[in-house]
């Protein structure tokens, strides 16, 4: 249909969709959410086919011109899955109301981001908790060995076990309970989830989903405290989540907390797609009612929050005994959720015992998207250059404050030489002092790869 994004798809053809069989007739109800004149439909569908769609309760006649019908639900082909799902929108555009357990549309530029952030490699065993429509549980299925996808709502699960035997998925379990309920004495070596995090004090909400809690962060404090019981050694937990930076408490050292006595065990990275004061996030969306932004401002400052972080979350159980690792990184362009786990296992590379020997024996390259911004200041009747601060743009955004060998010794890195060599070569040309131990440099290769300023020559 030569459509790029079904986010951009909300009409039928210009005149209507011409119904010349049951394909027609199922695209025109489901995929266009048009008004389909019922005898057409009779006409094109088997024989008892609309009395099955009746008692399914998937048609509706009213409110509809006379002689049409529209469907109650759509079917959608996003990340190339058929996914049924609530509309939320009469053909003629009008709003329709969702009911309190509604099926989200896997359309929304926020599900984009939490699939994006999700591995679907092959893994043993894979949890998708509050599944929706099934669409995380659908796409691992392709390469677990099972799938567990667990929901709160009948309705939920009702979507999600259509969507599994639609997509013809044996090795997928469809249960329904609260998060880790249905599952309870399972384990697990990938984890996911994208939980609400509206707070129940600032909107009231007849929607299942539609808050988290007193603060908003209750259903991910809930699911990352279920880590230690339900995540395998060497597993990995991902979500998405709005969540807060308090005075004298980042959101990550909150999340180490949750995981109680156990924390250490685990790895917590996050890669922040905004950060905003609450003054900008309240700025952000003008349409907020006055009690709501009053609401939230009385949160905020109960809760003494100092930002709204809205950040992928990636934690990993450790399979062998090691320091934990806990590191913030803020998202670029040409960003992936591959990123995170890369950085993740740079982070573990960097912790090694042969760590240095590892990264003397790395031929770095330097990247041509760098920026190197001098800042000179009138000193003694002439400018004088006193700052250097590299600009890494990429996949990360980092602005990083260096020495002027740092500035020298970059453009040497052309992937031939190894950090070992480039060492000689600074010390022998006076770059670096000679008192730097060769240790230092090479711990600065780590830095310098992990902000993106270098690459490693495969």
């Amino acid at each position: 249909m030569r459509i790029d994004s079904i986010a951009n798809y909300c009409a039928p053809p210009e005149g209507g969709r011409q119904i010349r069989d049951a394909f027609d007739a199922l695209v025109a109800l489901f995929f266009d959410c048009a008004y389909v004149e019922e005898e057409k439909l009779k006409a094109a569908l088997p024989e008892g086919a609309v009395g099955v769609l009746d008692r399914l309760g998937m048609l509706v006649r009213n409110p509809a011109p006379p002689g049409m019908l529209f469907a109650s639900a759509a079917i959608l082909p996003p990340y190339g899955v058929l996914i049924l799902c609530d509309r939320g929108q009469g053909p003629d555009g009008s709003r329709a109301p969702y009911p309190p357990d509604v099926v989200y549309p896997p359309v929304f530029d926020t599900t984009e981001r939490f699939i994006a952030a999700i591995p679907f490699t092959p893994c043993e065993a894979m949890l998708d908790l509050g599944t929706g429509t099934g669409m995380a549980a659908l796409l691992g299925a392709r390469n677990a060995g099972h799938v567990w996808a667990t929901d709160i709502t009948p309705r939920s699960i009702r979507f999600t076990e259509f969507n599994r035997r639609l997509a013809g998925i044996e090795n997928m379990s469809v249960v329904m309970g609260d998060l880790y309920e249905p599952v309870a004495g399972l384990t697990f070596d990938r984890i996911v989830i994208h939980p609400p995090y509206v707070p129940s004090k600032i909107r009231r909400s007849d929607h299942v989903f539609a808050v988290s809690g007193e603060d908003g962060e209750q259903i991910i404090r809930r699911t990352v405290e279920g880590l230690p019981t339900y995540l395998r050694p060497g597993g990995r937990f991902y979500s998405l989540q709005i969540a807060t930076d308090r005075e004298g408490e980042d959101f990550e050292e909150r999340v180490r907390k949750w995981l109680g006595a156990a924390n250490e065990n685990f790895d917590i990275v996050t890669a922040v797609h905004s950060r905003r004061t609450p003054a900008e996030y309240l700025a952000h969306d003008e349409t907020r009612l006055v009690q709501e932004r009053e609401n939230w401002v009385d949160l905020w400052e109960r809760t003494h929050t100092r930002y709204m972080v809205y950040a992928t979350l990636l934690i990993e159980r450790h399979d062998e005994p090691r320091r934990p690792l806990t590191r913030r990184a803020y998202k670029g362009a040409g960003y992936t959720g591959r990123h995170l786990d890369w950085l993740l296992e740079w982070q573990k590379a960097l912790a090694r015992e042969d760590h240095v020997e590892m990264l003397l024996e790395c031929r770095p390259v330097g990247r041509p998207e760098n920026e190197l911004l001098v800042v000179h200041r009138l000193r003694e009747g002439g400018f004088r250059r006193e700052e250097f601060r590299l600009e890494i743009p990429g996949p990360f955004v980092l602005s990083l404050r260096c020495e002027d060998w740092l500035a020298q010794l970059i453009p040497d890195c052309d992937g031939k030489r190894t950090w070992r060599e480039l060492f000689e070569h600074a010390r022998q040309n006076q770059i670096i002092r000679q008192d730097v131990p060769i240790e230092e440099f090479a711990r600065g290769l780590g830095v310098l790869v992990a902000l993106g300023a270098l690459n490693l020559a495969t």
